[in-house]
């Protein structure tokens, strides 16, 4: 992986982040039980994708050093 498409991961990993934030802020603040259970299963489909390119991101990172 070549250092521009660590770079491009790691931005994508810092939007998650943000987007994270949000989510947790709308679950705790949100208007209904609605709002806060889509915001909750949002979450969680993004922590699942987050948690599998951030170990990828890292697994690359470590073999190529």
């Amino acid at each position: 992986m070549t250092t521009h498409h660590l770079q491009n991961v790691a931005d994508l990993l810092l939007v998650q982040h943000s987007r994270m934030r949000e989510l947790v802020d709308d679950m705790l603040l949100g208007a209904s039980d609605t709002d806060r259970q889509e915001s909750l299963k949002e979450l969680a489909r993004l922590l699942a994708v987050h948690e599998a390119t951030q170990a990828e991101f890292l697994h690359s990172t470590v073999r190529s050093r």
